[in-house]
């Protein structure tokens, strides 16, 4: 039965209890705690109290439900981002990301659809505060590095993402391929994400599921030069391949342009060093790509 086919009394219902459900949970005690008195009174009037509980308070259990299970969502689905922030500052953004964006649809795992985007803009203002330097032990929760902490995000969606990815086939240039590749433009499967790090975030992000709890954990150093991965997926296992500098540089040029043109690019940032090693290493990260399954196709058209 359709929306528009329903009575108008049941429509009502269904349209405060939703209300009621996303009501934000107070925080100002220190725990989250449901706050029957911003209710809809309409709603407040039609329930019926039940034992010791009052309407108020029947309501309040599925609106603290409701909270918790989409908090409980997004803390496993950014694990490493929640330990680095602190379970109680991760749930404020959560709770301010779902109110501007409420689930839509049946399918629980999509509710983080765009929350790294929604951190970053929220987080980048917080950056001019940790010019100060702070301490070890205040590189974490509250006082953790916006910018580690947005990178945790990208990095905790990538595993997301390609974990959930359909299967795809590899794609494989043939022998027609080769004389038209450098017009082309190849398209990143679904199933590998590209990372970078500042920070030792993937070894800190299996470590961090590696050891329950909801306990802020401390923000390594900052590495000296960052670190870029290649993620892919084998059936249902995940690897975390090292990639170089240049490799990595190629295969993000590659996914935003043909390959002529991705080409051109590196050579022009390289130094006079690298670009006298460049046909060699293009040719073999170009291959190691194939072989890993990075490409999922490619678009001929001019």
């Amino acid at each position: 039965m359709s929306g528009a086919s329903l009575p108008a009394w049941l429509q009502e219902l269904q349209a405060s209890f939703g209300e009621m459900l996303r009501s934000p949970l107070d925080r100002s005690t220190g725990t989250l705690r449901a706050d029957p008195s911003t209710y809809p009174v309409a709603l407040l009037r039609q329930a019926l109290p039940a034992l010791d509980l009052s309407a108020g308070e029947r309501l309040a259990i599925y609106n603290r439900q409701y909270w918790f299970r989409l908090f409980t969502v997004l803390q496993r689905a950014f694990p490493l981002t929640a330990r680095l922030a602190g379970f109680w500052r991760f749930n404020e953004y959560a709770a301010n990301f779902l109110l501007a964006h409420p689930p839509r649809g049946w399918d629980l795992d999509c509710v983080g659809a765009g929350f790294p985007e929604f951190l970053c803009e929220a987080w980048s203002g917080e950056r001019a505060r940790h010019e100060e330097k702070l301490t070890p032990h205040e590189q974490s929760g509250e006082h953790a590095d916006p910018e580690a902490l947005i990178e945790a995000a990208r990095i905790d969606r990538a595993y997301h993402d390609v974990f959930r990815a359909p299967p795809v086939a590899r794609y494989e240039p043939s022998a027609n391929d080769a004389g038209r590749l450098p017009h082309a433009r190849l398209q990143l499967s679904p199933a590998v994400a590209l990372l970078s790090e500042h920070w030792p975030l993937a070894e800190m992000r299996q470590s961090a599921l590696a050891t329950p709890g909801d306990a802020a954990i401390r923000l390594e150093a900052r590495l000296s030069e960052a670190r870029h991965f290649l993620l892919a997926r084998d059936g249902l296992q995940l690897a975390l391949l090292p990639l170089e500098p240049g490799e990595r540089k190629l295969l993000g040029l590659l996914s935003r342009g043909t390959v002529g043109a991705a080409l051109a690019e590196l050579e022009l940032t390289c130094s006079e060093t690298e670009r006298g090693e460049l046909p060699i290493n293009t040719r073999k990260w170009l291959a190691s790509s194939v072989r890993l399954g990075v490409w999922a196709g490619a678009n001929f058209a001019q």
